[in-house]
């Protein structure tokens, strides 16, 4: 267990990195076994990699893999976006919101306008993988790589139906589950979701680096990238405007229970929404910048 874990360790090393020192640390790791505090290690040695990057091993990457990985790293950054997404929803899902939204028009105007740049964001996600899905299923059987990365998407997208369908089956079977049960199944339905999301991510990754795409193909996918940070930018300033509007003109509906155990509150909820959101704009936005400003190769 511990080699695999070690295993695992080593391939959140950013890519650059395992290049450089990959064979080097497999060895060093062979040779020393992979105990659990070597694990851990390689686990502290990965964030650093990450939030420290070396600029001399950019050196490692090519130019068109520099842009494919930032590409892969906006769309992870909308997988767990969207769970942040999914509690927002279903904090403000109750009638006592729609009718707060009604009758102030900020507060009605900012619910909207996060409903159609989620919209826009999953049209662009689509518009942008379905080109590359493609290229990749045709390319699946001439490379091993691909195979296996969509072998592991397709497993997480099986493992995800299999959770909705058992959502599903509770929520129907008599008697109605309570408030309790029902907060419990979709707390592990989500966890099970953004599982999936990040698996079907990283396969998404390691396919788009092996895979043969046409610049044009590259360049619709940067667009669409684009596009995808730039709602979640904008999803983000609306969640926050929605939180200071619904604590400035409802006090009472912020300061509701939220979830079966009445808590924490609306507003303690939407403040950890918001935080969790501009936490995952903000890399999602920078990569973005950082596309533009690497030419697709011809």
């Amino acid at each position: 267990m511990s080699a695999r874990l070690a295993r695992l360790a080593l391939a959140l090393y950013p890519l650059a990195y395992r290049r450089r020192y990959g064979e080097e640390m497999a060895v060093l790791l062979e040779d020393s076994g992979a105990s659990p505090g070597a694990v851990a290690d390689l686990l502290r040695g990965a964030v650093r990699a990450h939030l420290r990057p070396v600029p001399s091993l950019q050196a490692e990457l090519g130019r068109d893999e520099r842009l494919r990985l930032g590409l892969s790293s906006i769309l992870l950054c909308w997988v767990v976006f969207s769970v942040a997404g999914l509690a927002l929803y279903k904090t403000t899902e109750d009638h006592a919101f729609t009718v707060a939204a009604d009758a102030h028009g900020l507060l009605g105007a900012a619910h909207f306008a996060i409903q159609v740049l989620a919209l826009v964001a999953a049209a662009a996600v689509a518009v942008g993988a379905l080109p590359l899905i493609v290229l990749a299923l045709r390319q699946a059987r001439e490379r091993r790589k691909v195979e296996r990365a969509a072998l592991l998407a397709a497993a997480c997208l099986l493992v995800f139906g299999l959770a909705s369908a058992a959502l599903v089956l509770v929520a129907s079977l008599p008697p109605a589950p309570g408030d309790a049960l029902a907060a419990t199944s979709l707390t592990i339905w989500a966890l099970i979701a953004l599982g999936c999301g990040i698996g079907c991510a990283l396969a998404g990754r390691r396919g788009l680096l092996a895979i043969e795409v046409p610049r044009g193909t590259l360049i619709l996918a940067r667009a669409c990238a684009t596009a995808l940070a730039a709602a979640m930018v904008g999803i983000a300033a609306l969640t926050a405007v929605y939180l200071v509007d619904l604590e400035s003109i409802a006090p009472g509906l912020a300061g509701d229970a939220n979830g079966p155990l009445g808590v924490p509150d609306v507003a303690l909820t939407l403040s950890f929404v918001l935080i969790a959101m501009v936490a995952l704009a903000v890399p999602a936005a920078l990569s973005a910048i950082r596309a533009w400003r690497r030419p697709v190769a011809r």
